[in-house]
């Protein structure tokens, strides 16, 4: 196997996973050399506002794409909900490995070991609609203020009482081997998470086929089948990334279960849905519960997003 090159974003994050990626593919092929290639990411350098203000598309993905289009690399390793739905022409992704936990988690400087346990009027940060609009469903009394930057800063930001708690995915914390500062694991079944969290996505080349057969053996075909299915009903709801859609995806035995929710950013209405289906129609069972979403109310939703965010 001749040598790989990985883009990667440059956080601590990004390469926690391309190196963990890196580790996978030498235990495949242990003669193969491997080294990492840092990319400078719009996402990472704007950490101004909310994050759903940006109407980009691939705000932390494409100078990473450009550098497997440009030869620049040869794979790339991305936060799976991070991908624009609609994949760049040129490229794929041949392997989805194990997901992490698909859960969301608080952090907290206090005790406070639930949304329910913060006191009135505590500041929650987050840049996320989805979280923003969960957050405020639940607890409607609970200030929401911006907070970008990579896990450590936003861990940071909550030990100097810049906020109160912030709500952050748990994939990331435990990536960082940070688990000790989750204050609380928020249920997915009630606090749902993004379409794909907890994922990673390995891209190369569409025609770099011997790159293809060593990289495709990494690819677990229960986080296939959800995170695909998650990211199937994100498209079809032609919402981009930034929406507040949040959709929890599980197997059991021969089926999958998934469980979809849109919601306004003031908390006050939400549309939730839930199915089950053999795991052989996950995509149409996807498209229909997206249809469902959006005929019970969230078409009304995302078109007084897309206004706000035009104004």
């Amino acid at each position: 196997m001749r040598p790989i090159r990985i883009a990667s974003r440059a956080s601590k994050l990004a390469l926690v996973q391309s190196n963990h990626i890196r580790r996978q593919l030498e235990q495949l092929d242990r003669g193969v050399e491997i080294s990492i290639v840092e990319i400078s990411t719009k996402g990472d350098r704007d950490k101004s506002d909310f994050l759903y203000k940006s109407s980009a598309v691939g705000y932390f993905t494409s100078e990473v794409e450009r550098a497997l289009l440009d030869g620049t690399a040869d794979l790339a390793v991305h936060s799976l909900k991070d991908l624009p739905t609609a994949y760049t022409q040129g490229l794929a992704v041949v392997a989805i490995p194990k997901r992490e936990s698909v859960a969301d988690a608080l952090i907290t400087s206090s005790q406070a070991a639930s949304l329910a346990e913060l006191p009135g009027g505590a500041t929650v940060g987050t840049s996320s609609l989805r979280r923003i609009a969960q957050v405020r469903l639940l607890r409607d009394d609970l200030k929401c203020v911006p907070l970008r930057g990579n896990v450590e800063t936003r861990l940071a930001k909550v030990d100097r009482g810049d906020v109160d708690a912030a709500i952050v995915a748990c994939a990331g914390v435990n990536r960082l081997g940070l688990g000790d500062k989750i204050s609380a694991v928020l249920p997915p079944e009630e606090f749902l998470p993004a379409p794909a969290q907890g994922a990673l996505g390995v891209q190369i080349r569409d025609d770099d086929s011997e790159l293809a057969k060593l990289v495709s053996k990494l690819d677990d075909r229960d986080a296939r089948t959800t995170a695909e299915a998650e990211r199937h009903i994100l498209a079809s709801m032609h919402g981009g990334c930034s929406i507040p859609l949040g959709v929890y995806s599980r197997i059991q035995a021969d089926s999958i279960i998934i469980d979809a929710v849109i919601a306004d950013i003031e908390g006050k209405k939400h549309i939730k849905r839930s199915t089950t289906a053999p795991i052989d129609r996950a995509q149409a069972i996807a498209e229909h519960l997206a249809d469902e979403l959006l005929n019970a109310g969230g078409r009304e939703i995302l078109h007084q997003i897309r206004a706000e965010r035009d104004d």
